[in-house]
């Protein structure tokens, strides 16, 4: 078991300190042998040519030959995905828009990180708690723009609750990275009927930012625009 161990640990070393590889896992069976090696990439190369570094790195340095088969590489921009609470950088919600004619809606939420913004929209028929749904769906995708393609969000329940006298929007998410699978939690209170929507967008960005302890006025973090058509 310390070999198998040592070997994973060695193997994920000498990938991790390639040239544009940002983080190496590698799986072993219980004969020690390779079954997978899973690699996480900026996009400086080309994912055939960082398999043939990769075979040429374990050749030369620990004698291991690699089918390319069992070699998983997932590339990201590195300058898009920020490592959750860990940069110190918080997400605010810049602007969310609904849209609405006889039958549906759609939703679209705006989420800004200095100078980017990140626009995620959701449709759907204009029936009992749909709106809410959408508004959840819509900021998911915009947090997927702003993560990256290594990184996966769904929302797996969204409730409206009350705690100690105040209504309030609770969101529970399944955040996958890589190598690794969680859920999150984030909570928004409603402070009035006319801010439903921009709770439901705080407690799901809050599942995966910094707390957000209360909403801020519609004028200095949220616009909101609605329209007939």
């Amino acid at each position: 078991m310390q070999e198998k161990l040592d070997l994973s640990v060695e193997l994920d070393q000498l990938l991790s300190g390639l040239n544009g590889v940002l983080a190496a896992k590698t799986v072993l069976d219980d004969q020690d042998d390779i079954i997978e090696v899973h690699v996480l990439s900026d996009l400086n190369k080309a994912p055939k040519q960082l398999v043939r570094d990769i075979q040429s790195a374990a050749m030369a340095s620990l004698g291991l030959e690699i089918d390319y088969k069992l070699i998983s590489v997932a590339q990201v921009n590195k300058n898009v995905v920020v490592p959750v609470n860990s940069s110190g950088t918080r997400l605010v919600i810049r602007k969310i828009m609904i849209s609405l004619d006889s039958r549906n809606l759609e939703i679209t939420v705006i989420l800004g990180d200095g100078d980017k913004t990140f626009e995620g929209s959701s449709k759907g028929p204009l029936t009992g708690k749909n709106r809410v749904y959408c508004a959840a769906s819509a900021c998911i995708k915009a947090l997927k723009i702003y993560l990256g393609q290594a990184y996966n969000l769904n929302l797996l329940d969204l409730q409206k609750t009350t705690l100690a006298g105040n209504t309030c929007y609770t969101a529970a998410l399944s955040f996958d990275e890589p190598f690794s699978e969680t859920t999150v939690f984030g909570i928004a209170p409603v402070v009035s009927p006319e801010t439903e929507i921009q709770a439901v967008v705080m407690a799901v960005l809050s599942a995966v930012n910094r707390p957000v302890s209360r909403p801020r006025n519609a004028s200095d973090q949220t616009a909101f625009s609605s329209h007939q058509t």
